[in-house]
């Protein structure tokens, strides 16, 4: 038998943490922005949610219509717009009904969305495309929550909603919680017992129930080892698939006389592998060229022809592309010195040496 329940938070006054992240969203809203409430299953996305739903009419200048959807549970795009419709006093559960009384209300409109990596179909483009006009347009502001990033689920959604991320409780907070749930549990737990939970489990409110109800269960250790089975479970947590950068299980506050910080292990970086010596590497100029190489060949041809046999000017001319041509097909066979040497030689020939490979 459990000793406290998994279910969200639905009273204000029994909601304690997540002061940084409240204070963020209250900002963001208060300059016309929407965002998503990014974190793992547990992190109490939901409980915070409802938390904001309770108190936005006290700490913002314009109180606005609350509107609760848990997306996970609409299956049609009726379904998101008939709660705003009946919230604004208006029949209909059309996206023109919705627009035609978002137009006419002199009140904003704060639209609750929870579990936006579990939507359905109803979750399509038109109804986001919908949604991002009414945002542009001032008529209706979103806080959602979801496990995962907008980038994964609603890539068009990223520059209407600023990513809040729910990271692990610091531990004022956390030890504030696990003191009022002993209260309510009305048991007796240690500061050291505490210390332990928040080391063991980690800081998220769903990590720390468990434990907390995981050593109320084993008799304070007597029946049963508590931490082991909170380990054992935290081993099948599933972690947020995103690049999201959560902290360590506790984040100490500077202003925390009793936080200790645990030193950095220093990480060095491994040593780069060495890079092998480049060996040389030749290629040809141009193929364009080849042409300037006939012509060249050609024109010594010629003189040799006016001085001389025709069979020699034709030798003359054959021996020179000849040699070109083995040096080509050398440097792209094997690269040992001699074909190196036959290369570089080939370089110094008059007329052709230009069109030989060369060092790359």
């Amino acid at each position: 038998m459990k000793y406290f329940s998994t279910q969200p938070i639905r009273d204000a006054q029994q909601f304690i943490g997540r002061e940084r992240e409240i204070v963020q969203i209250n900002e963001l809203l208060a300059a016309g922005k929407s965002c998503a409430v990014i974190g793992i299953d547990g992190s109490g996305k939901t409980s915070l949610l409802n938390h904001l739903a309770q108190t936005a009419a006290m700490v913002l200048d314009d109180p606005p219509l609350v509107v609760y959807v848990d997306l996970a549970t609409v299956r049609h795009a009726s379904d998101l717009y008939r709660p705003i419709l009946m919230r604004l006093r208006a029949t209909g559960d059309e996206e023109f009904a919705l627009d035609q009384a978002l137009q006419e209300a002199t009140t904003p409109v704060l639209l609750l969305l929870d579990n936006l990596d579990r939507a359905g179909a109803a979750w399509n483009g038109v109804v986001r495309s919908a949604l991002r006009n009414w945002i542009n347009q001032g008529k209706i502001q979103i806080v959602a929550a979801s496990a995962l990033l907008l980038a994964q689920i609603a890539p068009d959604m990223q520059q209407s909603l600023v990513s809040v991320p729910l990271q692990p409780m610091i531990e004022r907070e956390a030890r504030s919680l696990l003191n009022e749930l002993a209260a309510q549990a009305q048991l007796n737990l240690p500061n050291n017992v505490m210390s332990e939970m928040m080391q063991v489990a980690g800081t998220q409110p769903s990590q720390l129930k468990f434990a907390l109800d995981a050593w109320a269960r084993s008799d304070n250790g007597n029946a049963f080892d508590w931490k082991r089975t909170v380990r054992e479970a935290n081993t099948v947590v599933p972690t947020p698939a995103n690049d999201l950068s959560y902290t360590s299980v506790i984040e100490t506050e500077a202003n925390d006389p009793h936080a200790k910080i645990a030193p950095a292990t220093p990480t060095v970086a491994p040593a780069p592998p060495a890079k092998p010596k480049p060996k040389p590497i030749y290629r040809a100029d141009d193929p364009s060229d080849f042409l300037w190489t006939l012509i060249l060949v050609s024109i010594a041809a010629f003189v040799w022809w006016l001085i001389g046999s025709w069979w020699g000017a034709l030798g003359f001319g054959a021996v020179l592309l000849l040699w070109v041509g083995i040096a080509h097909v050398l440097v792209k066979q094997n690269e040992s010195w001699r074909n190196h040497l036959y290369v570089a030689a080939t370089r110094r020939l008059p007329l052709v040496g230009r069109f030989a490979p060369r060092p790359d």
